[in-house]
């Protein structure tokens, strides 16, 4: 290794206010400039996170179905160490940008202005000390130190992102997040796991009651935990109330982590459920399986407890499971990487470059804040004898968004969605659904193909909502009481907990061929021209298919191919919801052999 020199001693204060700090100006317009960036990087080598990130700027990116395309190139570039194999060289030969000796020069230009409309900071892999913590003390607040260096002597400041978390010790990341508010620097921190495929698809929609919480992950404690966590926070950041802090971390390891979940401080159903997603599924006794694990217990302000759980020998990939309040099931995923080929990367790099056009982090960047203060925090707990260890710096609010930049959102992912359809129901289990049971026991189960729910009044409900869409489904409804065969899907629909009110707010297109108000395929009882849909040609007990097709405050529906309701609803009470399945009769059965969706509203790609 050649370090390209030893951190410059003796900074100087930063204050704002002297140098007569600029917003970043947003270059848009027909004759605007070409965006470009500056690459920060701690090494570059085959698969290190300068190649696989920063590379994606240099060579290109895709977006599963989506060409190569390179947006926004690097104007130039500083290496801090050059490995034997080292290809940052090799590329700027090839792509005519410049490697220069020191950050302020891949920043600004001979005039001493800002030449760039970003900087990325990548402090990831080299040879940099470790700690008796165990943590790798790389270089990334001298990086942003630098960095904030040159934009005062320029006088404005350009987005920045620094990649995974913030710093390796609180104090550190501290430093950085305050003074990015100090100076309004559009800033934007964290890894590529969040915008990772899920598999299967889970996004638990925001201000969803939460119970418990708990991830798995594997690898270096400190490495790769800040990934485990960051999986875990990304999900819970989601619960009613948004995410408002955290009071205290705890380490625990080896055998204390088994005791720890034997008495109820987190659940082995919740960890058993996590487990089910690793490939291949992790069944069994899995404490004897794993004698040496790790635990970063995380007490949140507002009363919530969280696990993370490094379990290194038994899991192999990034997995979550949560408890959500009023379901009678839990709700898991495996956080794809899609290796070896990290196509998450890509994109992580496409939300950078977002960053970059708009001046705005695409999500908060308290989120990587806040994990690198537990990461941290974690890590001093181990240190100093596994203790409790309060928190009051990382009581840190902050309101979780909905984005559309993940590869688990991308409209053209490639996760088992093909030609824009969506497949609801995957024929096997009740992955992807939230069950509410109300009046009596409803069961779903999936026997043979078909999902098929009985004894009473309950829902099915998406984790995913949907605005403008084609729904196709093949339904077939029953009773063996006195009653007719009764159900009924509901679109742009907000599940509710209230176990006393029968209808959730949302459309019903009915289900029941024999309710002459509201024959299948109605807007049950919305009471406007075209709502009421004929009679369908069709019996109790017969297989039929329904398509409704819902574009604004259009909705219109299809029975057996044949039209059914078509109508407008001038007050468009409900634009934007999830789809639920309705169990109606106690005596009543119904049934669906296939649900699939396309939405209509879909971005485009890049």
């Amino acid at each position: 290794m050649l370090p390209r020199r030893e951190f410059i001693k003796g900074a100087t204060a930063l204050a704002a206010g002297a140098f007569g700090m600029r917003n970043w100006p947003l270059a848009l317009g027909a004759d605007a400039r070409p965006l470009r960036v500056a690459a920060i990087v701690t090494e570059y080598r085959p698969w290190s996170h300068a190649d696989v990130l920063v590379g994606k700027f240099i060579q290109g990116l895709k977006l599963d179905l989506t060409p190569s395309w390179t947006p926004i190139p690097v104007r130039a570039m500083y290496v801090d160490q050059f490995p034997e194999n080292d290809i940052s060289r090799a590329l700027s030969r090839q792509y005519g940008f410049p490697i220069v000796n020191s950050i302020a020069e891949a920043i600004l230009d001979d005039r001493g202005e800002i030449a760039v409309d970003a900087v990325l900071l990548v402090g990831e892999h080299g040879k940099y000390p470790e700690n008796e913590r165990g943590q790798q003390l790389y270089p990334r607040r001298r990086f942003f130190e630098e960095t904030v260096r040159a934009f005062q002597k320029a006088g404005r400041v350009v987005p920045v992102f620094i990649d995974k978390h913030l710093a390796p010790r609180w104090e550190d990341s501290k430093w950085i997040y305050e003074k990015a508010k100090e100076l309004k620097i559009p800033f934007m921190a964290g890894s590529s796991v969040p915008l990772a495929w899920r598999r299967p698809w889970l996004e638990i929609p925001l201000g969803t009651p939460m119970g418990e919480a708990l991830s798995v992950g594997y690898g270096g404690l400190e490495s790769y935990g800040f990934h485990a966590l960051e999986t875990l926070q990304c999900m819970v950041e989601r619960r009613r109330g948004g995410e408002v802090g955290v009071v205290a971390v705890q380490c625990l390891e080896n055998e204390a982590v088994w005791e720890a979940m034997r008495a109820g401080r987190f659940s082995r159903d919740l960890l058993a459920a996590a487990l089910s997603r690793n490939d291949p599924r992790i069944e069994g006794d899995f404490e004897a399986r794993c004698p040496k694990p790790t635990a970063y217990l995380v007490e949140y302000a507002d009363g919530f407890k969280a696990t993370c759980l490094m379990l290194n020998g038994l899991a192999r990939q990034f997995l979550f499971a949560a408890r959500l309040i009023g379901d009678t099931g839990l709700v898991s995923t495996q956080f794809w990487l899609q290796e070896p080929t990290f196509g998450h990367f890509d994109y992580l790099a496409n939300a950078i470059m977002t960053l970059v056009r708009t001046g705005q982090s695409p999500y908060p960047v308290e989120r990587t804040v806040l994990t690198s203060g537990i990461l941290s925090t974690a890590m001093d707990s181990r240190f100093e004898n596994h203790r409790r260890v309060e928190t009051p710096d990382l009581r840190i609010p902050y309101q979780a968004v909905d984005h559309a930049l993940g590869a688990y959102r991308h409209p053209l992912a490639a996760n088992a969605r093909h030609g824009g359809w969506i497949d609801l129901f995957n024929g096997h289990n009740l992955d992807g659904w939230r069950e509410n049971r109300f009046a009596h026991e409803p069961r779903w189960e999936v026997l043979e193909g078909v999902l098929i729910a009985r004894g009473g009044q309950g829902y099915l409900a998406t984790l995913e909502e949907f605005e403008d869409f084609e729904l196709f489904t093949e339904v077939r409804i029953t009773d063996s009481g006195a009653w007719h065969g009764n159900s009924g899907i509901y679109i742009r629909c907000q599940p509710h907990l209230d176990r006393g009110q029968e209808f959730p707010p949302g459309y019903e297109v009915q289900c029941d061929h024999n309710d002459a108000n509201n024959y299948s395929g109605s807007i049950y009882n919305l009471g406007v021209p075209g709502a009421r849909a004929p009679k369908p040609k069709v019996k109790d007990g017969d297989w039929f298919t329904l398509r409704v097709l819902a574009r604004g405050d259009h909705l219109q529906s299809w029975v057996n191919g044949d039209p059914a309701a078509d109508c407008h609803d001038p007050k468009n009470r409900f634009t934007r919801g999830y789809v639920l399945l309705q169990q109606h009769h106690k005596t009543g059965v119904v049934e669906f052999r296939q649900i699939r969706i396309r939405r209509l509203d879909a971005p485009k790609a890049p």
